[in-house]
């Protein structure tokens, strides 16, 4: 008997070395599931670092259950970017690393949207912009949540992200194009794509100016909603495209087709290319037309199956709503990598927009992350 415990010994112990994996959190530990049911910010979920927290309730929500909403409200005391405490807002859940911020960029909106003649001057300005620059910093609001390190994953790792959430049914501005992001994943750190027309007019802008233009990475995927419209825009590089909106703006002169990349594609890079046609490798699929339904006044969940990625073929970005399929983005999505050193792919939702005298507030139901 002895001679046979000795003998299967080896089993046994790799039966016992897999019960502590097999009673320890799953390999999908690291998953969010967030409905605020704590009534409050959980600081191991989310970084607050960018979010005045006095604008941050979590109410009732108004069908007459007892569940809990988050609550983010932006108003006229917001005013001015705003930088990254890490050390007050984030520890100990997150370690200093550089933030690269990101650009608004062009808008896809009615005219008129930022016009740019070909002297690079910015005629179009936000109405409620004091400064006689349209881009002053000093004219951005910002309220936003931020993900922890938790939840950052490898840039090319499919992600699945799933939003609950309802925005106002008023909207104070809807016929200046003011830029409005509310979710936003941002690939960090993030290179610059360099194609001849970028580098042509930064040549001119160095003779020119003697300085270099800032290049900051816009969201390589972004839920955007200026004018009140609910619309998503995907990034090649410096090369925007609207991928999907719940409605068709007048000053949109081509539609979408199934197979093809997208109509309306726009420079972001800040010089006077930027709001110029630009061209992607983006490819649509869709049944029917990519369309959105409202987010003004009504819940809805949008789901986002996000595996970004410049090598190879690219990419790709599946988008349903309410159980809908939307519209699936291949191609090139994002940015070059930084050499030896690896980006991730960072989530933020609230409120990133062109300053408005307005108070506006975003309700958010659940936010769940999958990784696959």
């Amino acid at each position: 008997m002895h001679f046979e415990i000795l003998r299967f010994r080896p089993i046994y112990a790799l039966v016992l070395a897999s019960l502590p994996a097999l009673c320890a959190p799953s390999v999908w530990a690291s998953n969010l599931d967030e409905e605020f049911s704590e009534g409050k910010l959980v600081r191991a979920h989310w970084c607050a670092c960018q979010l005045d927290e006095t604008l941050l309730s979590f109410p009732k929500d108004e069908d007459g259950s007892d569940d809990l909403i988050a609550r983010i409200t932006v108003n006229k005391t917001i005013a001015g970017e705003k930088d990254c405490n890490y050390d007050a807002a984030c520890k100990p859940y997150e370690d200093l690393e550089e933030n690269q911020g990101e650009r608004l960029g062009p808008s896809f909106m009615q005219v008129p949207r930022m016009d740019i003649t070909a002297e690079g001057a910015k005629h179009k300005k936000n109405p409620y912009c004091p400064y006689s620059d349209p881009t002053d910093d000093r004219c951005l609001q910002r309220q936003e949540m931020r993900l922890t390190r938790t939840y950052q994953y490898a840039f090319e790792r499919q992600v699945d992200y799933t939003i609950r959430f309802r925005m106002p049914e008023e909207i104070g501005n809807e016929t200046d194009s003011l830029r409005w992001v509310i979710a936003q994943w941002k690939q960090e750190p993030a290179q610059q794509v360099v194609v001849p027309a970028v580098e042509r007019e930064r040549t001119i802008n160095d003779k020119q100016q003697g300085k270099k233009d800032k290049w900051e990475p816009s969201p390589f995927l972004a839920q955007r909603f200026d004018d009140g419209i609910l619309h998503i825009t995907v990034q090649d590089g410096d090369c925007r495209c609207i991928v999907a909106s719940e409605k068709k703006p007048a000053t949109w002169t081509h539609g979408w087709e199934a197979g093809k990349p997208p109509p309306d594609c726009r420079y972001t890079y800040p010089s006077a290319l930027e709001d110029r046609q630009c061209a992607s490798s983006l490819i649509l699929e869709f049944n029917g037309e990519p369309k959105l339904t409202t987010a003004r006044g009504v819940w809805t969940e949008m789901k986002y199956e996000v595996q970004p990625g410049r090598k190879g073929s690219g990419g790709s970005i599946t988008v349903t709503q309410d159980g809908n399929l939307v519209v699936k983005v291949t191609g090139k999505i994002g940015y070059d990598d930084v050499p030896d050193n690896p980006p991730k792919q960072k989530f933020k939702i609230g409120h990133y927009r062109d300053i408005m005298p307005t108070s506006d507030t975003m309700d958010i139901d659940k936010v769940t992350v999958v990784a696959k």
